[in-house]
């Protein structure tokens, strides 16, 4: 039996560097698909305060939605605002909802979406809702008077 003492170390270097890629790439992929879901939820809170607070219609929430989107975001960004809707309890609440197609980074993980999900990009979905303030409400109310 031959002594083999090198045979470990040089399948490590072989097999290391894809390993690495792996892992590297997965923290850099995710790490940005976390940053833009963060930066998603934010735009989707302000444009429901912004319905909230200025009665928008849907076409003018979704234009304020889209000025907020960050420039460099070029995947598919689209915005759901819904009809304002009466609360049981009094007053009006305005809920938008947000999707974005944010990309894969690294090569690996852009074809290992394209396989199995047939697009490279991780869907993001954000939503929020926003009561619009009753103080308003009245203050319209007497300047309609």
């Amino acid at each position: 039996m031959k002594k083999r003492r090198g045979q470990a170390l040089v399948e490590m270097a072989l097999v290391f560097p894809f390993f690495l890629l792996i892992v590297i790439g997965g923290i850099i992929d995710f790490g940005f698909a976390f940053y833009n879901h963060l930066t998603l939820q934010q735009i989707a809170n302000n444009t429901a305060k912004y319905a909230a607070y200025n009665r928008s219609n849907t076409i003018r929430t979704s234009e304020y939605a889209n000025s907020q989107k960050p420039k460099w975001w070029d995947g598919n960004f689209s915005v759901y605002p819904a009809e304002p809707q009466n609360m049981k309890t009094g007053g009006k609440i305005y809920k938008v909802t947000i999707s974005y197609d944010c990309p894969a980074y690294t090569p690996f993980y852009k074809t290992m979406y394209k396989v199995t999900n047939g697009t490279q990009y991780i869907k993001l979905y954000a939503q929020a809702a926003y009561k619009a303030p009753e103080h308003l409400e009245s203050h319209l109310a007497g300047a309609k008077k």
